[in-house]
C-alpha cells in the first residue's frame, strides 16, 4: 500500500533555540556519513551530543540524516549536506529534501539502501543510548521514520518511545497514525 507524501519529513519552520552552527556539526557529520558507508563503528559520544543537540535546533538536520540513508549519492557528500543545512528553505535545498524523498518512495528498495539504513539504525539505536532521557527524540524520530519506511512494525513502538521523551514530535505522530492504518511505503511491506 502506498501513502501520501504527508508521511514523508518536512521542513517547517522549527522551534529556534539559537542556531545550530556547521563549524561545530561538520566532523561529526563526517563522521556519520564515513560509518552509514561502512561495515561497523559507533559514533563517538561527542559526537552524538552534538548531533543531538542540533537537531534540537535545526528539523533540516533531521531530514538530512534521513535522506543521507535513503537519498541519492550525492545526499552523503558533506559540501552538499553543508549547502542544505545552512540553508535549508531555500527553494534548491526544499527541492533536493523532496526529491529524494519522493524517490524513496517510488523506487524499489534495492541492497545497498537497505543495508545502509540498518548501519545507520544500528549506529541511532546505540547513540540514543547515551544520551540523556530527556533528549534523543529526534535520534528515535528517524529510527521510526526508517524502520517504518522499510516496512518494520517496531516502528511503532520507536514512535511511541519518541513521543514519551517529546510529544510535540510531528513525524513521530505521522508514522504512528500510517502505522494504525496500515499504511506503509510501497513495496516496503512485510
Amino acid at each position: 500500500m502506498t501513502t501520501s507524501t504527508a508521511s514523508t519529513p518536512t521542513l517547517h519552520r522549527p522551534r529556534r533555540r539559537g542556531k545550530a552552527s556547521w563549524n561545530s556539526l561538520a566532523k561529526p557529520l563526517e563522521e556519520w556519513l564515513r560509518l552509514i558507508q561502512s561495515s561497523s563503528g559507533d559514533l563517538g559520544e561527542d559526537s552524538i551530543r552534538t548531533i543531538d543537540s542540533a537537531m534540537k535546533k535545526s528539523t533540516a538536520l533531521r531530514d538530512l540524516l534521513i535522506i543521507s540513508l535513503l537519498g541519492k549519492d550525492d545526499c552523503r557528500e558533506l559540501d552538499r549536506i553543508r549547502t542544505i543545512f545552512e540553508n535549508p528553505y531555500a527553494p534548491n535545498s526544499v527541492r533536493v529534501i523532496r526529491c529524494n524523498l519522493e524517490d524513496a518512495f517510488a523506487r524499489p528498495q534495492d541492497p545497498e539502501t537497505r543495508e545502509r539504513c540498518n548501519r545507520g539504525l544500528a549506529i541511532l539505536e546505540r547513540a540514543v543510548r547515551h544520551v540523556d532521557r530527556q533528549k534523543g527524540a529526534s535520534m528515535l524520530a528517524i529510527i521510526t521514520y526508517i524502520r517504518w519506511w522499510m516496512g518494520d512494525k517496531s516502528a511503532y513502538a520507536w514512535a511511541q518511545a519518541c513521543l514519551k521523551r517529546d510529544s510535540s514530535c510531528t513525524l513521530a505522530s505521522i508514522i504512528l497514525s500510517a502505522l494504525e492504518h496500515g499504511m506503509f511505503p510501497s513495496e516496503s511491506k512485510d
